[in-house]
């Protein structure tokens, strides 16, 4: 393999190692998050009035699990951007910004006296290669370099990702005995009544009074209303014997 050939699959490599890197940091994400739900649910079902000796071992336990969580989402965010330093990762120049370089060199080398066009332009390339070649090693030293500093970070998000599981498994053991003092326990609700507002039970009599002398109303009008009724009828019926 030749020696540009060689840099060039070096350059290559570091770049698909920096996306396989990127790409494996959502795992650690999922797994944070579901082990942030379960110490909340724990947390927030746990009866800390109780036992004190099972409150304090289960807050021990618990605190211990937040430390290791916040180490390892502390060294997940050094892995993917480094805070708001980043990691600088270096490329080559766009192929316009290279030709424009290497048709610099052509026209210098054209100016030079005593010079063929075929020297001039075996010169040239051969100065060209040599600029990429150098252009690779540098990109592709610093590209590893990153990769090495984000596989570390991540191994350490890693190893306290698994402290802080082993820690929350742990919880499971002064939970599991709180949640067993205190199966099918209703919790207490406590109310406290700031004022007091007077209500009357007592029927009024007034008020039934006043309706039987609606019902007795209602009564006599219908009363009057099918008298004049009758009347208009019988009237009627005069007219027409006559």
């Amino acid at each position: 393999m030749e020696q540009e050939e060689f840099y060039k699959d070096q350059y290559d490599r570091t770049l698909d190692r920096k996306n396989e890197i990127n790409a494996s940091v959502s795992t650690p994400i999922g797994i944070l998050t579901a082990l942030i739900a379960g110490l909340y649910f724990e947390t927030t079902n746990f009866d800390y009035g109780d036992t004190i000796w099972l409150c304090i071992v289960f807050s021990c336990i618990g605190l211990s699990t937040v430390f290791l969580i916040g180490c390892s989402i502390y060294h997940l965010i050094k892995a993917f951007s480094d805070f708001q330093n980043g990691y600088n990762y270096a490329y080559l120049n766009d192929t316009d910004i290279l030709d424009q370089y290497y048709q610099g060199l052509l026209a210098y080398y054209q100016a030079q006296p005593n010079t063929t066009p075929a020297s001039t332009e075996t010169t040239a390339q051969k100065e060209f290669g040599a600029y990429i070649l150098s252009e690779l090693i540098k990109s592709a030293g610093i590209n590893q370099k990153n990769n090495k500093a984000k596989i570390a970070e991540r191994f350490q998000c890693h190893k306290f990702m698994i402290f802080a599981l082993i820690s929350l498994s742990l919880t499971i053991i002064p939970f599991g005995i709180d949640f067993a003092i205190h199966r099918g326990m209703d919790k207490i609700q406590k109310v406290k009544i700031e004022s007091i507002v007077p209500v009357s039970l007592a029927a009024k009599p007034q008020d039934t009074s006043n309706k039987k002398q609606l019902k007795q109303q209602s009564h006599v009008k219908a009363t009057n209303n099918t008298g004049s009724k009758a009347d208009t009828s019988s009237n009627s019926n005069d007219k027409r014997g006559r």
